[in-house]
């Protein structure tokens, strides 16, 4: 229902598991530019232009940011253990605790959709997940939030 109302340009798949429900934690696949065009739909309170797409009611619930009694700080998983915990997590969102309140999708395989409200922001990184200790972890969120802020003057 969404998907053909925010403009994408191809179709998107996704795997069911074995009762029919869409996968949550994998599986889904779609171009760069109809992933943006998601982002900025959500970015914008489930809106695009003069048309709410997402009902009012729902939009705000897509993420809601981080409830009292969850944890405001979490390390991610592949970080070393004395990194400090910067990020929460909720809802399947990752949440930098930054003054802009951006928020983001992160897939296993290294694809991002990074979405910052208050910048005007939505970024979407397709790559390799680099799965090796040896190999340093690069702080995209640090280099997404710094190309927001030079775009924004």
């Amino acid at each position: 229902m969404i998907w053909s109302r925010i403009g994408a340009e191809e179709d998107a798949y996704y795997l069911l598991d074995a009762e029919g429900c869409e996968a949550v934690c994998g599986g889904s696949s779609a171009t760069a530019r109809d992933v943006a065009r998601l982002g900025e739909v959500i970015r914008r309170g489930g809106a695009i232009g003069d048309r709410q797409i997402v009902p009012e009611a729902v939009a705000p619930t897509i993420v809601p940011g981080v409830p009292d009694g969850y944890p405001r700080r979490v390390r991610l998983p592949a970080a070393p253990t004395d990194a400090p915990a910067t990020l929460s997590y909720h809802d399947f969102w990752w949440i930098p605790n930054d003054p802009y309140g951006s928020f983001m999708a992160s897939g296993i395989h290294g694809q991002r959709l990074f979405i910052s409200p208050a910048l005007g922001l939505v970024i979407v990184h397709y790559a390799s997940q680099i799965a090796s200790p040896s190999v340093p972890q690069v702080p995209l969120v640090q280099a997404f939030l710094k190309i927001g802020t030079q775009l924004c003057g």
